[in-house]
């Protein structure tokens, strides 16, 4: 009965999304070197970003020790994926839908973590360029690259669309959710 609760509750937020276990997450160790590269400007930048965010391990640990995985998607049509902007935007506009949609669930009592696309943008720069503590820790996300996460797999294994489409960009985002309690 839960899960349609929360399916309810991603669809209002705009999402499509799925169910899986953590068992299902595919994290592989080499991706956290597309963090270390820092094509994004924040590795050692951002308190939701490595290394501050933890070891690949940590976050292995993290996903495993959840009870249930939902996987939520955006898709954007007629996407111009060389306009650096628009795909901010975009990325902006799920993250916030993301960190809606985990307030939703905590105030009805879920527990746990979320993860977006790109790293957390709730302070910018993020107090962590300051050397300040973290302004919103409840509330910042880390990207499903930081959990080295094979996100193809992932879409895969929810039965949710996935490509590498010239004009039609798929964002994913990720909460792992305590449900040890009735409903």
């Amino acid at each position: 009965m839960y899960k349609e609760q929360l399916l309810t509750l991603a669809k209002e937020a705009g999402f499509t999304a799925a169910f899986t276990t953590p068992d299902q997450v595919l994290q592989k160790e080499e991706y956290r070197i597309y963090c270390e590269e820092n094509r994004c400007g924040k590795y050692n930048a951002n308190y939701s970003c490595p290394p501050d965010c933890g070891t690949v391990e940590d976050l292995r640990k993290k996903v495993q020790s959840e009870d249930l995985i939902m996987v939520v998607q955006t898709i954007k049509e007629n996407v111009d994926k060389t306009n650096k902007e628009e795909i901010i935007r975009i990325r902006s506009a799920h993250n916030a839908s993301i960190i809606r949609l985990m307030k939703k669930f905590r105030e009805l009592g879920y527990d746990g973590f979320c993860a977006g696309y790109g790293g957390c943008s709730l302070c910018t720069p993020c107090k962590r360029v300051e050397n300040e503590p973290c302004a919103f820790p409840d509330l910042k996300i880390s990207c499903m690259s930081a959990y080295c996460i094979d996100v193809a797999d992932l879409a895969g294994k929810c039965g949710l669309e996935f490509s590498w489409e010239p004009e039609r960009l798929f964002i994913f985002g990720m909460f792992g959710l305590h449900t040890q309690f009735d409903h």
